[in-house]
């Protein structure tokens, strides 16, 4: 993950594990024709994500994405905690409208 906590060396270093594992994160996976990998990669990190591997995840705080090319554009698989997962999704989608207009 791009950004990250000190490590502490006591009882405080498992307050921040749930934000380090995907285990309880939910998924969804969107289809965007015409939105190539380089674009998915770039409106994700307009959501704050780092690259974890290049044109592959994108790693934020709390979610990741996974951007797979398809012949028609990309499939973006987000995952994220309840909570912010349909935040994510619906700005990223603000991003592919914009873009596209």
């Amino acid at each position: 993950m791009p950004i990250s906590t000190s490590s502490f060396g006591d009882e405080r270093d498992e307050l921040y594990n749930e934000y380090q594992s995907a285990d309880g994160y939910e998924r969804e996976t969107l289809t965007f024709p015409g939105v190539t990998p380089a674009q998915a990669e770039n409106f994700l990190k307009r959501l704050g994500g780092g690259v974890e591997e290049k044109l592959r995840r994108v790693e934020g705080i709390g979610w990741l994405a996974e951007i797979q090319a398809t012949e028609a554009g990309v499939v973006v698989t987000f995952a994220a905690h309840d909570e912010l997962l349909d935040d994510l999704i619906r700005r990223f989608e603000e991003w592919v409208d914009r873009e596209s207009a």
